[in-house]
């Protein structure tokens, strides 16, 4: 359909488009999920090879709290601002 825009207003076809170039966030060896861990401090962290981030299950809520980062510095924050949000009784969606 869009060659025959193209051609309906005299504009030459482009070439083929380059396949667009996904970032691979590389898995994280047992160490360094072991210090991603150890860094969240009542949280349940793992490996998600199916979205390339970090899950992170609160253990200390009554109820459900997820958080999920590629990038394991992010992790380590949001998991400190949910806790923080939990203790002082704040609700929280992000």
């Amino acid at each position: 359909m869009i060659a025959g825009i193209r051609r309906i207003v005299g504009i030459e076809p482009a070439g083929p488009m380059p396949p667009a170039q996904r970032v691979v966030v590389a898995d994280p060896s047992p160490q360094d999920l072991a210090a991603v861990q150890a860094a969240c401090g009542g949280w349940a962290v793992m490996w998600s090879r199916w979205r390339r981030a970090y899950t992170a299950f609160a253990t200390f809520a009554g109820g459900p709290l997820i958080v999920d980062e590629p990038d394991p510095a992010r992790l380590l924050q949001r998991c400190r601002e949910v806790r923080n949000a939990v203790a002082h009784g704040q609700a929280m969606i992000a």
